[in-house]
């Protein structure tokens, strides 16, 4: 699968250190500031389709990961619903999906806006979050658990640790669509091809940036009748005020002693790095005191890699099975 490649180490056309240039070149291309907004309503969407839901169950809230959105969880999603009639609905951080695109993009606000998003809800929900949205759900967890039935952490820890390179690499490389294709134009008929042919020096695996490209917004038209380029996430915004290192961190001072006693599903897959073995002997108890651990022989991207068993383990975790 492609996700398991993402985090290969093929080689690419760019060194690091040609990255890293362009990094400071793209970083002086004109960005309008984002308005400064301390909580928003998110986006969010019903994945049931026309399931029937029990409205005794608790709502199934699935929080994307970086560069993900809220559709990266459709067909799962539809699927817990009609094995559980269970209500799944997926929502979109700020800066993703359908939600505004706003600062500060960090987890304190992501944790702001789906706190906002859960009160006005008003039911106790489970959560269910991937890499950055793993981290916002326990965030969330641990801030409110009132609001929080059940909680399931999707491949990722509460412990800062940096982010692989790779994404800064396909980070500078939807930088790069938007300012070449801003400066040069294109057309409907191009639009694919000219995205592709930009992303493939900074990123060789077609797939991933098939994925990254799926965030493109429908063009508009120019002026000069040319489409204008641009992603749902406001990447030379995210590249000029160096997002990714905060998307590695976990803001431990929001959640000193802070607990979450109920009942937690932590889903790692054996592939990647981003949950250790220990993590889950001292970080994931002082936390989260009642966890129980599910390994999926794949890698970081484990809902794509294995939708079938994700559906299967999610199903059980919620006594839906």
């Amino acid at each position: 699968m492609f996700f398991r490649r993402y985090f290969s180490h093929s080689a690419f056309r760019l060194t690091k250190v040609d990255i890293l240039k362009q990094i400071e070149l793209a970083k002086a291309h004109h960005a309008p500031e984002l308005p400064v907004e301390n909580s928003i309503a998110l986006s969010s969407q019903d994945l049931s389709g026309k399931n029937e839901i029990n409205d005794k169950k608790s709502p199934l809230i699935m929080i994307h990961g970086l560069f993900g959105a809220r559709q990266n969880y459709s067909s799962v999603g539809r699927k817990i619903s009609a094995l559980s009639n269970r209500q799944t609905i997926g929502v979109d951080m700020r800066n993703h999906g359908a939600s505004s695109h706003v600062f500060p993009h960090d987890y304190a606000h992501m944790a702001k806006d789906t706190i906002r998003y859960l009160e006005a809800f008003g039911r106790k929900v489970v959560l269910a979050g991937h890499l950055m949205g793993a981290k916002v759900s326990m965030l969330v967890a641990l801030q409110r658990p009132e609001l929080v039935e059940k909680l399931i952490v999707i491949d990722n820890s509460p412990k800062a640790e940096t982010l692989d390179f790779r994404f800064t690499r396909d980070l500078l490389a939807m930088c790069r669509v938007e300012q070449e294709l801003h400066s040069h134009g294109t057309t409907q008929a191009r639009l694919l091809k000219d995205v592709d042919r930009i992303m493939a020096a900074y990123e060789p695996d077609a797939l991933v940036r098939m994925f990254l490209a799926s965030n493109l917004k429908r063009p508009s038209k120019k002026a000069d009748n040319s489409e204008k380029v641009q992603f749902r996430i406001p990447v030379l915004n995210f590249l000029k005020h160096d997002v990714l290192p905060k998307m590695g961190g976990w803001p431990s001072e929001l959640v000193r002693k802070h607990t979450f006693k109920k009942p937690v599903l932590v889903m790692r897959g054996l592939d990647s790095n981003f949950v250790a073995d220990e993590h889950l002997k001292s970080l994931f108890p002082t936390y989260f005191p009642n966890f129980e651990r599910v390994d999926f022989d794949s890698g970081h991207w484990l809902v794509s890699e294995q939708p079938d068993k994700f559906v299967q383990e999610t199903l059980k975790f919620l006594g839906d099975a």
